[in-house]
């Protein structure tokens, strides 16, 4: 594993602020935005859940706004406030029809008292049956709790895992399966509990599902290590040391893998709208990943939060 250099971060980033200019000017780019933990929003500040949502709604033509990923925590009680389920689902809602989205499931959004995987709430709401009528949901676990989509970017198909909290072996083997499916496309994969702010570097334990989850690193070893397509990782979870990392790691067949952590729940009103953009530029073969809250209307700007990734499309991915 390797670690950005904040000067060379620093250096690259410089002058490429302007986020509207670089969506106009750049041929084949795209947009990947990314929800983090939003269970705050759905118990006590729903205005910051909308406000995201709105904002993804409003600029989905302008950003070309490819997929919109939510690692999970969606509510804070499990199955035990109704209310804060509609919270959550009048927000996303607000982008049916208009660009493609999943969400993956955090500890939080299990049935109180069952981490054992009972999430009748969880399915209820985002499970398969809602997204029956999208072409680009593809299918789900057996417990419907996992799930896989399908979405283009600058002429190239894309698959997005949502994978639950601390991955057991069963959605392992599930993953496993729908990348044999899809052999050779590029993948991300979007989790809840993975990468750990304080220690930089992924879990050594199961955080919620201790007697039949993975951790983080027994997670890159049985799924994301071996299988080359995949070649990010997104979560959140852990917010207490700054909520934000990023580190790059490398796979079985010597290919960087990117794996990325943002929780903001920990901020004053449990986050402030504060989200992830991914800009895809695959003609200068990179990925400008930046920090923005449509509620504040601004950007954060420090070296965790806005940086470059490079990723040659066509070398890593040519049929």
């Amino acid at each position: 594993m390797r670690k950005v250099d904040p000067l060379v971060v620093l250096a690259l980033i410089g002058g490429l602020f302007v986020w509207g200019a670089v969506a106009k000017t750049e041929p084949g780019a795209f947009t990947f935005v990314m929800l983090p933990d939003t269970q705050f929003y759905s118990e006590k500040f729903p205005k910051f859940f909308d406000d995201q949502t709105k904002w993804i709604a409003a600029n989905a033509k302008k950003e070309n706004i490819a997929f919109v990923t939510h690692i999970g925590d969606i509510v804070q009680s499990g199955d035990e406030v109704e209310r804060e389920w509609r919270v959550a689902d009048g927000a996303m809602s607000r982008l049916d029809g208009i660009v493609p989205w999943g969400v993956a499931i955090g500890n939080h959004d299990y049935d109180r008292g069952d981490p054992r995987g009972r999430a009748k709430a969880f399915r209820r709401w985002f499970g398969p049956q809602r997204f029956r009528t999208e072409e680009w949901y593809r299918g789900a676990s057996e417990n419907g709790i996992n799930s896989y989509q399908v979405f283009n970017g600058g002429g190239r198909e894309f698959l997005i895992m949502h994978l639950e909290a601390d991955v057991p072996d069963p959605a392992i083997a599930w993953a496993k399966s729908v990348l044999e499916k899809h052999e050779g496309v590029p993948t991300i994969v979007s989790t809840h509990i993975y990468l750990h702010d304080q220690t930089r570097s992924r879990d050594r334990a199961p955080f919620y599902r201790k007697d039949i989850g993975n951790s983080g690193e027994a997670i890159w070893q049985k799924l994301i290590k071996p299988n080359p397509q995949i070649f990010m990782v997104v979560c959140g979870h852990w917010g207490k040391f700054g909520g934000e990392w990023f580190q790059v790691s490398t796979n079985n067949a010597s290919r960087d893998v990117f794996e990325i952590l943002a929780d903001y729940q920990f901020r004053k009103n449990g986050g402030e709208g504060w989200m992830r953009t991914f800009r895809f530029e695959p003609e200068k073969r990179r990925i400008l990943v930046k920090t923005y809250s449509p509620s504040l209307k601004k950007h954060e700007t420090d070296i965790s939060s806005q940086f470059l990734i490079f990723l040659d499309f066509e070398n890593r991915f040519s049929s």
